[in-house]
């Protein structure tokens, strides 16, 4: 293997017809940056259940970790294949920068800003493709058909993502008070499937996950959204919001409380799909 992997080699990256969106969600997730490993416990949670499902081998030793944030997976991810190359892609250069900071990146495990939808990578230049809680943004169509083209035969994809109907409990308890949208509405492990189809891309195994978590009020749940970089709304959900509209979400929201406070529940699909060994 050459000693230096050029990700652009081969490849001159697609130019996506959701720029603005794209920029917007780079930019939340860069605000996020700092405080993004103190409040993604759901998230590093995901990341290591998927990493489990992790084959024992890869048919090439290089990997990319797609939306990898601050990276805080790296060192099992390298611990789990000592030989592997990786390139940590995010869309936010701040998770980057802070990724660096935390020493997570270097030599086997090297930063690219780069849009999942558009990887500067050659094809079939991947053994395998990770990627937690990061394409719900994408269209899986088109972020699948960019996973199948830089896997190599036999090439792996593993891929944690929250589904359709994920932070319901908050979604409904907007709609009490207006018909903006507030929660973005994520694909369906229909869709995922259909684009897997679509480009060859066989399942090895699959499981879906629903995680309630807890908050003591909205907004403390305002807050972990906010701080993981999952509060942007794609639709112009975003903006002033009224404060009888803001009164009446949180009676709505006030309805569903537990013993243990306000719930929020994420569902979650964990995916280990292969790509066709020609």
């Amino acid at each position: 293997m050459s000693s230096v992997f050029n990700p652009s080699a081969g490849h001159e990256p697609a130019v996506t017809s959701s720029t603005a969106t794209k920029r917007a969600v780079g930019r939340q997730f860069g605000r996020a940056a700092a405080s993004y490993d103190a409040h993604a416990v759901l998230q590093l949670s995901c990341a290591r259940s998927l990493l489990a499902m992790a084959p024992e081998s890869l048919p090439i030793p290089r990997a990319a970790d797609l939306g990898c944030a601050t990276a805080p997976l790296s060192r099992q991810q390298q611990e789990r294949w000592h030989e592997v190359r990786w390139l940590a892609l995010d869309l936010a250069p701040a998770m980057l920068q802070e990724a660096s900071q935390r020493g997570r990146t270097g030599r086997l495990f090297s930063p690219v800003c780069a849009d999942a939808e558009a990887l500067p990578l050659p094809d079939r230049s991947l053994g395998l493709v990770f990627s937690s809680f990061a394409l719900q943004w994408c269209d899986p169509a088109v972020v699948i058909a960019e996973a199948g083209r830089v896997l190599a035969p036999g090439g792996h994809l593993l891929l944690a993502v929250p589904l359709r109907d994920s932070l319901r409990e908050l979604s409904e308890s907007w709609k009490a008070a207006d018909r903006r949208p507030h929660v973005n509405d994520l694909p369906t492990m229909v869709q995922w499937h259909d684009a897997l189809a679509t480009e060859g891309l066989s399942t090895v195994t699959q499981q879906t996950l629903t995680v309630t978590q807890h908050y003591p009020d909205v907004r403390a749940i305002a807050r972990t959204l906010k701080a993981t970089g999952a509060d942007h709304v794609q639709g112009g959900g975003g903006g002033l919001t009224g404060k009888r509209a803001f009164r009446t979400m949180l009676d709505a929201y006030e309805t569903l409380r537990t013993r243990d406070g306000l719930p929020l529940t994420w569902r979650v699909l964990f995916l280990h799909a292969s790509k066709e060994v020609l």
